[in-house]
């Protein structure tokens, strides 16, 4: 169970951060991305797997010198997509978390030109 509570809490963490905009989520970004990446890969869930390979491919994306924003842009898009999908098969407060994710991933991609 604090398995649980440790994932709930980096939810948060993740969720308040990208809460904060785009150039503050990215201070910590390769850090929280590296560590979900570990988590989800782990899963058993093929939904999961496929952020987990999306998180790897962004986590690349924000450690190239000039960063790529139409590249950002796709990539932020097509995560916020997989996981708002990934909060239906989430239970109780986890799924209301990975669901607002979701929409701040998407709403950061919307940041982007």
């Amino acid at each position: 169970m604090a398995d649980a509570s440790n994932h709930l809490a980096h939810l948060t963490s993740t969720i308040d951060s990208l809460g904060q905009g785009l150039d503050h989520a990215k201070t910590g970004a390769v850090r929280s991305l590296h560590s979900w990446g570990a988590a989800l890969s782990a899963s058993d869930e093929p939904a999961l797997k496929t952020i987990a390979d999306e998180l790897k491919q962004l986590e690349v994306i924000l450690g190239e010198g000039d960063i790529n924003g139409p590249k950002l842009k796709k990539a932020l898009q097509s995560l916020g997509k997989h996981t708002t999908a990934a909060a239906k098969s989430a239970e109780g407060a986890t799924a209301d978390k990975v669901q607002q994710l979701g929409k701040l991933l998407t709403d950061a991609a919307g940041q982007l030109s």
